[in-house]
Order: structure tokens, then sequence, then C-alpha cells
């Protein structure tokens, strides 16, 4: 059955159900995800937590809280990987609360459920504080589908941070893309090879402590390379933490690399976008400027 969550919590029953998209980690599987992804969530409405709560415990360590208050507590002996949270709460709001986490959880993902008036008003500058909104009312399985993204992405993050060089992790482009991946593992700062395969083609990517060193791709090597992949939205990754020599055939900074890349496929691809919005008061209210999420 297919869950439409309302603000009044009433609930239309729809077909189908959602399937999982995990990455799947082999090799040392264990030692990697020994390290239990922790998901607080938090809204006043039960309903909502309930059924949510249900629905991401098979992948995740979930604690649901009624409230900020609550949370803060239950924040204060544990170490939250994501927390998801309505913006409009009773005392504190989302975006009140997900400030006082920042100061202790930079890393800390987030996703926050509000209606479209909220995430186009008060938070519409939040995008660099909130990984992804929930738009309400929402599908339930579309937030599920929304969230197991976000539980991917932290996932292949613990594994470049904490994974040893015996890893090999395998996904799909449409779970993390390929400039999420390169994000991710330059943040790592790990040594690994990442292999995407997209409509026959197949390309490579060296890492050494998280510097992108060498990229190929058929006939095209070094940026170049990385300047075609970065356009690729469908297909497969698979990355292999253990240490192999390679040759140098990139000598700028990956962030410089895909800087590069993206304003190389935006010209490509533009057609009039408009600009982003700018900070509004209440994002710079809950998050201050030194408080931004360490990527």
């Amino acid at each position: 059955m297919r869950l439409s969550v309302t603000a009044t919590t009433e609930w239309a029953l729809l077909a189908s159900a959602p399937s999982t998209g995990a990455l799947i980690l082999t090799k040392m599987e264990v030692d990697v995800m020994g390290h239990s992804t922790q998901i607080l969530l938090v809204d006043d409405n039960p309903m909502i937590r309930e059924l949510l709560m249900q629905s991401l415990s098979p992948l995740a360590t979930v604690q649901a809280c009624g409230n900020a208050t609550e949370s803060l507590g239950w924040a204060e002996e544990h170490t939250p990987d994501l927390t998801i949270c309505d913006y409009r709460m009773p005392g504190l709001s989302g975006l009140e609360l997900l400030g006082k986490l920042r100061t202790s959880f930079p890393r800390m993902s987030v996703l926050m459920m509000a209606s479209r008036a909220d995430i186009i008003g008060p938070l519409a500058g939040c995008s660099p504080w909130v990984e992804e909104f929930i738009e309400k009312p929402f599908f339930l399985d579309d937030a599920v589908t929304r969230i197991q993204r976000v539980l991917n992405r932290i996932t292949l993050s613990k594994a470049a941070r904490e994974g040893v060089d015996s890893t090999v992790v395998r996904g799909t482009l449409a779970q993390m893309s390929v400039v999420d991946l390169l994000q991710t593992l330059d943040i790592g700062q790990k040594s690994c090879r990442l292999e995407l395969r997209h409509a026959g083609r197949q390309s490579e990517l060296q890492f050494v402590n998280g510097q992108l060193v060498h990229a190929t791709l058929g006939d095209l090597a070094g940026e170049a390379a990385v300047y075609a992949v970065v356009a690729w939205t469908d297909g497969v990754f698979l990355i292999d933490f253990e240490r192999v020599e390679c040759p140098r055939s990139i000598t700028h900074s990956t962030q410089s690399v895909l800087l590069e890349a993206l304003r190389r496929f935006d010209e490509q691809q533009r057609d009039g976008e408009t600009e982003d919005a700018s900070p509004k008061a209440g994002c710079a209210a809950a998050f201050p400027s030194d408080l931004a999420p360490a990527m």
C-alpha cells in the first residue's frame, strides 16, 4: 500500500510499495556497517513519527522524539548521523533545533519536513544546512526513497572516512550522482579506485588521500575524462579502497576539477535558469556563518 501523509494526519491508501536501494558493501562489510547509522526523528505528530519509524527501522537505528527538548536530551548521549524533523513544532521550531544540534554534530545530515509555503518562504535560504526538504503532504514511500538516498551518502561517507583498504562499495548513479561521489571521496581523504559504468562505457578515477590524480574514459584521460562523466545520471559505480599504483594525469585539486566540470556542464545545459534565492533571516539566525555544516 502507498500512504499519503497530510498535515492533518489523514491517510489515503494507494497501490504500490517502495523498494530499498541500499548500497552494497563487500569484503569487509561487517567492519564498515558495524557503525550503525543513527537517525534522530523529531515530529510532534505521533502518527507521522510511528509510520516513519516503522519504515526506517530496517534501514538504520531510529530514535523518535515528540519535541525539540526531548531530542536535545537524547543527543547529549548519542551521535545522530541524520536528523529528520518537522519545521513547525510547539516550542523550538525544527530550524532552531538544528541550529543547536549543529554546534555538537557538524557532520550531521539534515532532512526537514515542511509545507511548500514554508520551503519557498522562511526556509528558502537554508539549502546549505538542509540536505533535502520533504514537502508536506507527502507519500510515505516517496519520503522513504529520498531518505534512503541520504542514508546511502552517509554510508559512503563513513566508508571513505573509516573503511579499511579491502572495503568495496557498489551502487547506482541513481543512488549517488557522480558529483556526490567525487565530493564524498575528496572529503574522506582516502585512497581508492572509482569505477563508473554507463551505457556500455567505463571510466576509472583514482584517488590518493582524497585527491583525484588520474581519470580515464576510452581515449580520454585526465580532466577531460572527468568533464565527460559528470554528465552521467544513470549507470553503476564501484569503489575499491585497496591501494593501487597509478599514473598522475590530474594536477589540480579535486574541487577545482569538479567546479570546472560543473561549469562546462552548465554551459551546455543552460536554458535560462534563475538565480538562487538569497539566505533568509530565519536561517541566518538559526545557523550563524561560523556554523555552516561540515562537508
